[in-house]
């Protein structure tokens, strides 16, 4: 059982998809669809260049920081690829691939997967933090609106911690030369290492204010793209603030291991904070088909791109 207890919380996404489907009017649902308008929709495409472009240049001053160097370019493009791998893995893990392809170009692999996880935190931490939004736009529909609240702040303050940890160079020596080495005393000469692979990355109030930046003006372009995607449904009536905390608590919720790249967990937001507003269960599992587009997307477009950017390639060349 425990074996499989991964996959069953996996089917649970999609179990609640099929739900909806099964009580919905597919005929409204199809009609639904035919009425989108599709401005928006394309122009919400056509934003992707510029909301990778801002995640590429926080990465690579990131990794700056730890004596990597990688010019926006290539860093670009990798970014693409690994929104590809990390869209088509579970938990968005294949985005970890990026420090792969850091590897192969001579760069040592503990600084490469902590900028990649550093990367992703401030997601999550922006995201966790705007995602109290959509709890309170939830109401009376969540059994419970204060433990959720509570949850999804706690949440964030761990988040925090975690980025302090790794980020902060006293409170990361501490934890791999002094807690882990007690932990694991087999590990303590790899976890020295590691400590002087990631020695120059320090925390700075010039670091932290230009990724926070670059978080919040990557967090704004990914709620502009969705609300898009609102006005292309008529679903005017929604509050942005409704709009930005509901994408964020769904971006949250994604990362968890209860669904396939958001399957059912985006549509039951979705349903609950439209409702409210006069609109159909219909409306909002389009409404949810038209946010995994955006996905759809990023797998396509890092998929191309990975042709020019295969994993071994650097190390072919380094070989030669």
């Amino acid at each position: 059982m425990k074996k499989h207890l991964p996959l069953l919380l996996r089917l649970l996404g999609p179990i609640l998809l099929i739900i909806f489907l099964i009580n919905a009017d597919l005929g409204k649902l199809w009609l639904t669809l035919r009425e989108t308008t599709l401005w928006p929709v394309i122009l919400s495409l056509l934003l992707m260049p510029p909301f990778v472009l801002i995640k590429s240049w926080r990465w690579v001053r990131l990794m700056r920081e730890m004596g990597i160097s990688l010019d926006l370019p290539t860093a670009n493009a990798l970014y693409t690829v690994g929104l590809f791998y990390g869209a088509t893995t579970p938990g968005q893990a294949g985005d970890l691939l990026k420090a792969v392809y850091l590897h192969e170009r001579g760069n040592p692999l503990p600084p490469a997967m902590l900028s990649v996880v550093l990367d992703r935190l401030f997601d999550l931490l922006i995201m966790a933090a705007l995602g109290t939004l959509g709890i309170f736009a939830l109401g009376q529909l969540l059994p419970s609106r204060e433990l959720q609240t509570a949850l999804v702040v706690l949440m964030g303050i761990g988040l925090a911690i975690l980025t302090t940890v790794l980020l902060a160079r006293g409170p990361r020596q501490w934890t791999l030369t002094v807690l882990l080495a007690r932990i694991a005393p087999k590990l303590t000469a790899t976890l020295n290492r590691w400590n002087s692979q990631l020695s120059s990355l320090t925390l700075s109030s010039s670091l932290l204010s230009a990724v926070i930046l670059a978080s919040l003006v990557s967090a704004g372009f990914t709620f502009v793209r969705l609300w898009l995607l609102f006005l292309a449904l008529g679903l005017d009536l929604v509050p942005l603030y409704v709009v930005i905390g509901a994408s964020a608590l769904i971006a949250v919720l994604q990362v968890l291991p209860i669904s396939i790249a958001g399957v059912g967990v985006r549509d039951a937001v979705l349903i609950a904070i439209i409702m409210p507003y006069g609109y159909s269960t219909e409306q909002a599992l389009t409404l949810s088909a038209l946010f995994l587009l955006l996905n759809i997307e990023h797998i396509v477009v890092g998929f191309i791109v990975s042709f020019w950017y295969p994993l071994g390639r650097g190390q072919t060349q380094l070989e030669m």
